[in-house]
């Protein structure tokens, strides 16, 4: 009985081998013949909502990270860059984007902000460049929050200054009822 039972089941594991492992997968249908291909059609859900930006027809050539951190680097630090003859999609945007990210961060983060915001926005990024974008955000987000503790720490100090001058003056009023 076990021999038998150990033949079926060899029998059943190389027949699915044989045939590729195909399973019923009842998320994706596969089609064999070319007549069921014309036939099928594409069912979406009523739900969900078109993309904003319409999806492009062949990959575009994103750049790699190190090229954009390099580029970042090149604009702010004056790394320096190998030459290279690829055209990149974003390459301008994006160099100059870091060219006025360095120069106005510290000053305008609100308007460097913005403008990460719409260059995010303005491609399909792939991830890893997405998360570069998403810690210069980050980055960003620190130096808009220490502007406005300065703000803070400033408008405090101008406030004591005051009332150190009123109180300074209220002391030179009693010493001078005081001499006379």
């Amino acid at each position: 009985m076990t021999s038998r039972l150990m033949a079926i089941l060899c029998v059943c594991g190389s027949a699915i081998i044989l045939s590729g492992c195909k399973t019923n997968n009842p998320q994706q249908q596969v089609v064999d013949s070319p007549v069921a291909q014309t036939q099928t059609k594409v069912t979406s859900d009523k739900n969900s909502q078109p993309s904003p930006k319409p999806r492009p027809k062949s990959d575009p050539m994103y750049p790699p990270v190190e090229q954009v951190i390099a580029w970042h680097a090149n604009k702010c630090g004056g790394f320096k860059l190998t030459p290279d003859n690829k055209d990149f999609v974003g390459e301008k945007e994006l160099k100059n984007f870091f060219q006025f990210m360095c120069l106005n961060t510290s000053s305008d983060p609100n308007t460097v902000m913005s403008k990460l915001l719409k260059l995010d926005q303005a491609y399909y990024w792939p991830d890893d460049i997405k998360q570069y974008l998403w810690l210069q955000k980050q980055q960003v987000t620190l130096q808009i929050n220490a502007k406005k503790e300065q703000q803070a720490l400033n408008n405090k100090m101008q406030q004591t200054l005051s009332s150190l001058a009123t109180i300074e003056q209220q002391l030179l009023l009693r010493e001078e009822t005081k001499e006379q």
